[in-house]
């Protein structure tokens, strides 16, 4: 069963990142919702498509997964059960970003410091936008996040907010990293032993442990996935054209991957709306 092109056009994002992708994602749906025609084995069918197509992005599938296991199908309460439900979900996820701020200032003084960021982050852009009132003189280095770029949309973000910004390439990061004072990331998933995010983080990371500069993770705890052993890693090849744009030759390839794994012990602080997770990602 193909997915209705709104539902397929946040599977075609490739510049969003996660928690961006859920915001629009749930509002697809809510107007999918509308539609009378639309019966509850097949919303639920696109539901399970959603899920396996984008299980990469844990809070994605804790979404799909809450909504399937705790609400049950009612033809009586169709689609109001739904619809209460996902409204009932954003409403109390809305309420991390503050959370995770608050955290954040526990942990680190940001009043005038330089910090470096990755790709396009809906949760960095929401804890930013609520440091910015008390905390206008952050300094930014923003990463372009090669291949998409997509950056340069986060850049824009904060410039908006008023933080100075600089946008750098993903070549310069070990450079520029001398000149931050925190490396601050978001998360895709973070697992027992590793963090899963966008390609470029872990060299990121490996140039602030060799400069000594801390390692910030923030992530909602709805990205913690909490099996006990996972699986190693591996992100499956993306469109390789991405890369290769105009080079067209016979002998040249081209390898293109979107996410990648970072271990915990290279990171500093695990920050969530809730706590700083224990060694066991509990």
């Amino acid at each position: 069963m193909r997915l209705p092109h709104s539902l397929q056009q946040v599977l075609d994002d490739k510049v969003s990142g996660s928690v961006s992708l859920l915001k629009r994602l749930i509002f697809a749906l809510e107007n999918e919702l509308l539609d009378p025609e639309l019966d509850p084995a097949t919303f639920i069918s696109y539901i399970e498509q959603v899920r396996n197509k984008m299980e990469m992005f844990t809070v994605i599938r804790h979404f799909c997964d809450e909504l399937i296991l705790s609400h049950n199908i009612s033809v009586k309460h169709y689609p109001a059960n739904y619809l209460d439900f996902m409204h009932e979900y954003r409403e109390f996820w809305e309420r991390a970003p503050q959370m995770l701020m608050n955290n954040l200032l526990r942990t680190v003084k940001l009043k005038d410091k330089t910090v470096m960021l990755h790709s396009n982050s809906g949760t960095i852009i929401e804890v930013f936008r609520l440091l910015a009132k008390d905390h206008p003189g952050i300094h930014v280095f923003q990463t372009l996040s090669a291949p998409a770029e997509e950056g340069r949309l986060q850049a824009v973000e904060l410039a908006e907010m008023g933080y100075r910004v600089t946008l750098i390439p993903d070549a310069l990061t070990a450079e520029m990293i001398r000149d931050t004072d925190y490396l601050i990331l978001a998360a895709d998933q973070v697992r027992r032993d590793t963090i899963l995010n966008k390609t470029g983080s872990l060299q990121m990371v490996l140039a602030a442990q060799q400069f000594n500069v801390p390692v910030i993770v923030l992530s909602e705890s709805r990205k913690i996935n909490r099996t006990v052993s996972s699986a190693p890693f591996r992100d499956r090849l993306r469109d390789n054209r991405e890369i290769l744009k105009d080079t067209i030759h016979p002998n040249i390839t081209a390898k293109n991957l979107y996410f990648e794994e970072i271990p915990r012990y290279l990171v500093n602080n695990i920050i969530t709306e809730k706590k700083i997770p224990d060694p066991e990602g509990q």
